[in-house]
């Protein structure tokens, strides 16, 4: 339940400047503050190049919302390990992870239409 109070935070701390009506530059400046990744491994375990992944899709849904395209923003946020887990778009199968083409349950949640 964590992770999903964090992405739902991460999402409404984006929006925010978008809803207020801002231009893409005052919301590029004012959307919040920017945490660094560290590419040494996640707390879930992870290799550093599975951080850098995740790192990377966080910076490109932030470039995106900056843009003014919801839409793909949220689609990459849903992409994330985290937004997998959280909405159990992956599933198991005896003793292995499947993972799936997309996360259709994230994506139905924030309201994206998955068709």
């Amino acid at each position: 339940m964590n992770v999903m109070k964090k992405i739902v935070g991460v999402v409404c701390l984006l929006l925010s400047p978008l809803a207020l009506g801002q231009d893409k530059s005052e919301a590029a400046t004012t959307s919040g503050p920017v945490t660094v990744c560290h590419a040494t491994g996640g707390t879930s375990g992870g290799t550093p190049s599975d951080v850098v992944s995740e790192c990377e899709k966080r910076d490109i849904a932030r470039l995106f919302l900056i843009a003014g395209n919801t839409k793909a923003a949220l689609q990459m946020l849903c992409n994330t390990k985290e937004a997998r887990a959280t909405f159990h778009d992956d599933y198991q199968d005896g003793h292995n992870w499947i993972k799936a083409d997309v996360p259709v349950k994230c994506l139905r949640a924030v309201g994206v239409d998955t068709k």
